[in-house]
């Protein structure tokens, strides 16, 4: 027999009918809510007694679903309002990496200006540097020649 979502619902929280120290009532209200079952009746009280606790088993059964099934909605809701929070932060972290490629491709422009700086200006000291020894060599040769008159 079937329990409905409401009887269920209803159930939990309590203690299973083995658990309280009525459960000789417990048991046999239940026996008095359930309908016979075929041909098992007062006559065979062991297999009764087996029905009454295979029903009772599944009614735990079904109440430990419940409680997993709830337990898997509180996780997952629990899950979502993660996501909800880390999404800001994600949003947060995309838009500083953003900022930092822009100003990786700014310092790089920078760094290659700077080489290109250094390798124009490298050309103009060895330029001036071969006309300074233009220019010492000239005078060396004027002064040398200026002697020998």
């Amino acid at each position: 027999m079937k329990f409905s979502k409401q009887a269920a619902k209803a159930s939990v929280g309590h203690h299973s009918a083995s658990d309280s120290p009525s459960s000789l009532d417990d048991k046999s209200s239940h026996m008095e809510m359930t309908p016979n079952v075929g041909d098992v009746g007062p006559s065979d009280p062991k297999k009764l007694l087996r029905i009454l606790a295979n029903r009772e088993s599944a009614r735990r059964a079904y109440m430990r679903k419940l409680e997993y099934e709830a337990k898997l909605h509180q996780d997952a809701k629990e899950a979502e309002e993660k996501v909800a929070r880390l999404s800001s932060q994600v949003a947060f972290y995309e838009g500083k990496q953003g900022l930092l490629q822009m100003e990786n491709i700014q310092i790089k422009e920078r760094i290659k200006y700077l080489e290109n700086y250094i390798a124009h200006k490298d050309g103009e000291t060895l330029e001036l540097s071969v006309e300074r020894e233009r220019l010492l060599w000239s005078r060396e040769m004027q002064r040398g020649s200026g002697s020998d008159i």
